[in-house]
């Protein structure tokens, strides 16, 4: 399966770039190893005040969704292992560990 996710411009690169091997997410969703993650580069329309990420200028090439706005950039990434651990994890929240996919 692949889930369709957002992805925050300060997370985005680590990720793409393998530096973050791991993804902190609402376990809102059917996750299981060996899914892939489409993670989706999302600027938000109004980013939080205290949020002091400086976010690229808008192109015509960004696409309008609830809350911001896709960039068009994207990468795969496989999830390698879920821990969803109470005592561990907050309340609804999953952590899951990525790697490459080909």
């Amino acid at each position: 399966m692949i889930h369709e996710l957002k992805c925050l411009p300060i997370y985005f690169d680590p990720t793409m770039n393998g530096l973050k091997t791991f993804e902190v997410r609402k376990n809102d969703r059917p996750f299981r190893v060996g899914d892939v993650l489409a993670l989706n580069e999302f600027i938000p329309e109004n980013p939080d005040p205290y949020d002091d990420t400086v976010y690229r200028q808008k192109t015509d090439e960004w696409r309008e969704v609830d809350g911001g706005f896709y960039t068009g950039s994207c990468f795969f990434k496989k999830i390698s292992y879920i821990l969803d651990d109470k005592e561990l994890c907050a309340e609804g929240t999953v952590i899951l560990g990525l790697s490459a996919y080909y």
